[in-house]
């Protein structure tokens, strides 16, 4: 398995020093980018130590995926700047968590909602495609979104989209806030492409003394030959003191 965390291209080297394999950064933040400043975030990609290998918020807030104000056609336009500038970065999964983007305008109805969003699964589904990029679904916390909650929700979402190039991540910190199970990450099967972690407690940096059983988490996902990316998401003031040791606990679970 391969370690990652969430963080500007700026932070790579600090990163590679620590042991961590790639980073994560912003698929907004390079689709915004003018064409001056994205050759400038490719050349220091291609010339860090470890590169970007991933990418989430998908989505800006301002952009409506759910609700009456959806434009699907500005989503279409948006998507097609976003997956050309991850192919050129050289990016392979892009994270559609996008809490704002996706969430359902109060009476709005929920059943049109998920229409919608099945939708937009294909949308990202098929321009990912065509862009060597993979999209990996992220269920959200209810403090964060209403909609697309739990892991098996995530689940549900990926097989109504039916498309092999949309599929789904499991973040810890989300799955247990949610009341989430080992057994739900194991109904993961066949459809897991990404994964974050952070402590559930404080979405901090994970440590040894942690009361988090990470262990189980990683026994899940090895019961359904899950190896491919870890990022940490979350908060770490004291990088220096602090990756190291989230790094630690993800080796040794």
């Amino acid at each position: 398995m391969r370690f990652g965390v969430c963080a500007p291209v700026s932070e790579a080297r600090n990163l590679a020093e620590i042991g961590f394999d790639y980073i994560e950064v912003s698929v907004t933040s390079l689709a915004e980018m003018t064409d001056e400043q994205f050759a400038a975030f490719c050349a220091e990609n291609d010339a860090a130590p470890i590169h970007a290998e991933a990418a989430n918020c998908m989505f800006p807030g301002s952009l409506r995926l759910t609700g009456e104000d959806a434009d699907f056609a500005a989503v279409q336009s948006y998507l097609d700047r976003a997956m050309a500038r991850l192919e050129a970065a050289g990016i392979s999964v892009a994270v559609f968590g996008s809490g704002g983007s996706r969430r359902v305008p109060e009476g709005f109805p929920q059943e049109r909602a998920w229409a919608q969003l099945v939708k937009v699964g294909r949308m990202l589904g098929e321009t990912a495609q065509k862009h060597g990029v993979t999209v990996a679904l992220e269920p959200l916390r209810r403090a964060e979104t209403n909609i697309l909650n739990t892991q098996l929700e995530g689940v549900h979402l990926v097989q109504d989209v039916a498309h092999p190039h949309f599929k789904l991540l499991c973040d810890y910190y989300h799955l247990i806030v949610e009341g989430g199970t080992m057994e739900d990450v194991e109904a993961c099967a066949g459809q897991l492409v990404h994964t974050h972690i952070s402590n559930p407690e404080n979405r901090a940096a994970m440590t040894p003394d942690d009361r988090a059983d990470y262990k189980s988490f990683f026994a899940a996902l090895r019961r359904i030959g899950y190896d491919a990316r870890m990022s940490f998401e979350g908060s770490a003031p004291d990088p220096k003191t602090q990756l190291p040791l989230a790094l630690e606990v993800m080796k040794n679970a």
